[in-house]
C-alpha cells in the first residue's frame, strides 16, 4: 500500500466518531479506575527486558541508524520511569529568560531566580519583544504595562477583548474583539479593523516578515494578511477550525492545531501534511531554531498524555516519544536557549522541566497554589495556569 493511499485512508472518519468517543469515555474511565492497580514495571519487566536485550544485540551489529534505534528503545523504557521528587516551590528556572504565566488570578512575571510579580487582575497577557512590555487584556480594555506593573497606555472597545499579540518588531499589536480582528500601533495609536468574521483563536505574527499576520476565519479558512496594507497574501484550503496557530522561528513553517487534526503549512500557505489526533487535550511548541516541534498527544484508552517530537516537513520521518504520564498535560514553553521544555502536568499539579538534548527532568509541585491561589471547592484545573511564555524570543 502506498504512503499516499495509507494517509488518505487514515483520514477517513467513521460517522458520528466524536460523539461515539464522548459516549464511551465515561464507561472506559470507570472500568479503568475500578481495576486492581498493578504497576507498569511489574506487568512488563520480563517481556520488556527480553525484547530490549534482543534489540540491543541486533542493533550493535548495525550502522548508525541501528544505534539510533537503541537510543529510541532506551528512551521508551525510561518514559515510564518515576519522575524525580518535585520541589515544593519554584525557586529558580533551569535556563535564563523570564516567564509570563497566565493564571486565574492574572498574568505573572517570573524571573530566572524564581521571584515573581502579579501584574494585576487582568485576564491574560503576552510579551513584547525582549520582554520590555506586556500587553494585557481585561474585559473591554487593552493595556500595555512594564514588567514591574507600570501602565504605559490603555485603549477601550465596545466588546470584550482577547488574544492580544505583539509583533516580532514591537511596532504592532493584534487583538480580537467580538468577531473583529484589529491592529494597533505599539504606542497605542492608529487602532483599526483588519478583518471581520474571524475565529476566537489568537492570530500569529509571522517572524522575519514585514507585519504579516495569520488568522482563522469563521468558515474554516486560514489566511495570511499584510497588516499595513490589508492585502491578503494567501488563503489555505477549508479545514477544521484551528484552536492554536504557531510559526517556526524562521517563519517558514506554520502549525494549525485543531480538535482532531494538526495541519502543517509552508510560508506560502501550501499544506505539507495533515496529522490525525485523538479527541482530548493537545498542544504544540516549536523547538528553537528548527522545524521540529513537540506535540501533546492524548491517549484515550489509557488516560495518559504523551510528548512527541516531530518534524514539520512533508516527509515527517520517525517521531520520537519524549515523555508520557497519566493525566492531562497543559501548556508548553521552550527556553530561549532551546534546551529545556516546560510542561504543565495538570493532574499532578506540577511543572516539569525536560532537558531536550540530555535525558533529564526537574519537577516543581504546588503550581496551582503558587499562581492560582487556594483551591477551596474548585477543581485543580480551575487554578492551574492556562498558558506560559518563556522570553526571549517569546514562546507562544
Amino acid at each position: 500500500m502506498s504512503k499516499e493511499l495509507k494517509r488518505e485512508l487514515q483520514q477517513i472518519s467513521p460517522p458520528d466518531e466524536l460523539e461515539a468517543q464522548r459516549r464511551v469515555w465515561p464507561v472506559v474511565r470507570a472500568a479503568f479506575e475500578g481495576r486492581e492497580p498493578i504497576s507498569w514495571h511489574r506487568r512488563n519487566i520480563r517481556p520488556l527486558a527480553l525484547a530490549a536485550a534482543a534489540i540491543v544485540v541486533l542493533a550493535a551489529a548495525l550502522s548508525p541508524p541501528g544505534r539510533a534505534l537503541v537510543g529510541d528503545v532506551r528512551d521508551a523504557i525510561q518514559d515510564d520511569a518515576p519522575t524525580p521528587k518535585p520541589n515544593p516551590v519554584l525557586a529558580a528556572l533551569p535556563a535564563g529568560g523570564p516567564l509570563l504565566v497566565n493564571s486565574p488570578r492574572g498574568p505573572w512575571v517570573v524571573q530566572p531566580d524564581g521571584s515573581r510579580r502579579l501584574l494585576g487582575r487582568y485576564w491574560e497577557g503576552s510579551w513584547s519583544p525582549h520582554a520590555q512590555h506586556v500587553v494585557v487584556t481585561r474585559a473591554r480594555e487593552l493595556t500595555a504595562v512594564r514588567p514591574n506593573g507600570v501602565i504605559r497606555w490603555t485603549i477601550g472597545r465596545p466588546r470584550r477583548i482577547s488574544g492580544a499579540r505583539w509583533s516580532p518588531d514591537g511596532f504592532r499589536i493584534s487583538y480580537l474583539t467580538g468577531t473583529e480582528l484589529r491592529v494597533v500601533v505599539g504606542n497605542g495609536t492608529g487602532d483599526k479593523v483588519l478583518r471581520n468574521r474571524v475565529t476566537p483563536t489568537p492570530p500569529a505574527w509571522r517572524p522575519k516578515a514585514n507585519h504579516q499576520l495569520v488568522f482563522g476565519t469563521v468558515d474554516g479558512q486560514i489566511a495570511l494578511a499584510q497588516t499595513d496594507t490589508g492585502v491578503t497574501s494567501w488563503r489555505a484550503p477549508l479545514g477544521e477550525p484551528a484552536k492554536q496557530l504557531l510559526w517556526s522561528e524562521d517563519g517558514q513553517r506554520l502549525l494549525a492545531l485543531g480538535e482532531r487534526y494538526l495541519r502543517i503549512f509552508d510560508a506560502g500557505g501550501r499544506e505539507l501534511g495533515v496529522l490525525g489526533l485523538p479527541l482530548g487535550p493537545s498542544g504544540v511548541a516549536f523547538v528553537r531554531k528548527s522545524h521540529r516541534f513537540v506535540l501533546i498527544r492524548w491517549q484515550p484508552a489509557t488516560g495518559r498524555s504523551e510528548l512527541v517530537l516531530m518534524d514539520a516537513e512533508a516527509e515527517r520521518g520517525e517521531e520520537r516519544s519524549l515523555f508520557s504520564a497519566a493525566g492531562e498535560f497543559g501548556p508548553l514553553a521552550v527556553s530561549p536557549n532551546g534546551r529545556w521544555l516546560l510542561v504543565g502536568w495538570v493532574g499532578a499539579d506540577q511543572w516539569l522541566f525536560l532537558r531536550l538534548d540530555v535525558l533529564r527532568v526537574r519537577a516543581v509541585s504546588n503550581i496551582a497554589e503558587q499562581f492560582g491561589g487556594p483551591r477551596r471547592d474548585r477543581p485543580l484545573s480551575a487554578h492551574f495556569p492556562s498558558s506560559v511564555s518563556w522570553c526571549c524570543p517569546a514562546s507562544p
